[in-house]
C-alpha cells in the first residue's frame, strides 16, 4: 500500500507510541521516510530525549514492517527551519515532525488549545483527550489541513525564576516574566507580570517538558 507525505506526521501534544497498523506491514517497496524536529541530536541510547523517542520510534517500526519502512532522523531543525516543519508536512514536503502543534497556531487556529493554560492539569486528563470528543474534533480540523496525528505527546508545565519561587497567581506580581504562548502571556500579564520578550534580570521563563504517556 502506498503512502503519500499528507498522510503521516510524528509529534503535537500527543506520544511517541510505536506505530502498531499493520497497514505499514503491506507496504510494497522499501521506502525511507524523513522526521525532522527542532530538539538536540543525540542517539537511541543518549541524548535529548525527545530525539531519542525519534529514533526509537524509527527502530520499532522498521522492525515490525521487516525494513519495508526506514527513517532519516534530522534534529536540531537541520532539515528545515522549525516552524516551517508543519507546513512542509501539510505540502508533502517533510514526511514527519515531532511538533509542538501550537507552533502552528497562525495556520490552524484550532491547535492554540494544545497551549492553553491550565487547560490540562494532568497526564491522565490530556491522555484522556486522545479518544474523548475533543481529542476527535482536533484530529478531524487536522485531516481537513492534510495532517495525520500518528502519535501523542502531553507537555508538562514548569515555571523557572531567578528571584522567588513562583507557586501562586500572586507570586508573579511586578517581575519581568515571559510565557510560552500569547495566551500564557495574557493570564501572566492579569495576575500583575510585566511581559517581556527577552529573558532578563529577574525575569521567569515558562518552559516547556514533553513527556511520553503510557
Amino acid at each position: 500500500m502506498k503512502f503519500s507525505r499528507r498522510q503521516i506526521l510524528a509529534g503535537v501534544a500527543a506520544s511517541p507510541a510505536v506505530l502498531t497498523s499493520a497497514r505499514f506491514a503491506r507496504a510494497a517497496d522499501a521506502k525511507t521516510l524523513k522526521i525532522s524536529h527542532q530538539f538536540p541530536g543525540g542517539t537511541i541510547d543518549t541524548g535529548d530525549f525527545r530525539d531519542r523517542l525519534c529514533r526509537k520510534f524509527a527502530q520499532d517500526v522498521e522492525k515490525r514492517t521487516n525494513g519495508a519502512l526506514k527513517f532519516d532522523i534530522y534534529p536540531g531543525s537541520s532539515l528545515m527551519k522549525t516552524v516551517a516543519q508543519f507546513s512542509a508536512v501539510r505540502k508533502g514536503a517533510l514526511d514527519l515532525s515531532l511538533y509542538p502543534l501550537a507552533y502552528a497556531g497562525g495556520e490552524v487556529p484550532e491547535v492554540n488549545i494544545g497551549l492553553m493554560p491550565c487547560l490540562v492539569t494532568t497526564y491522565q486528563q490530556g491522555l484522556a483527550w486522545k479518544k474523548a470528543p475533543i481529542g476527535q474534533e482536533l484530529t478531524a480540523a487536522l485531516d481537513k489541513k492534510g495532517v495525520k496525528i500518528i502519535t501523542w505527546i502531553w507537555q508538562a508545565g514548569g515555571v523557572a525564576s531567578r528571584s522567588t519561587p513562583i507557586v501562586n497567581p500572586d507570586d508573579v506580581k511586578g517581575l519581568k516574566i515571559r510565557g510560552g504562548s500569547r495566551e500564557m502571556d495574557q493570564m501572566l500579564k492579569e495576575a500583575g507580570g510585566i511581559i517581556s520578550s527577552v529573558i532578563i534580570g529577574s525575569a521567569v521563563h515558562i518552559w516547556r517538558r514533553w513527556w511520553r504517556s503510557p
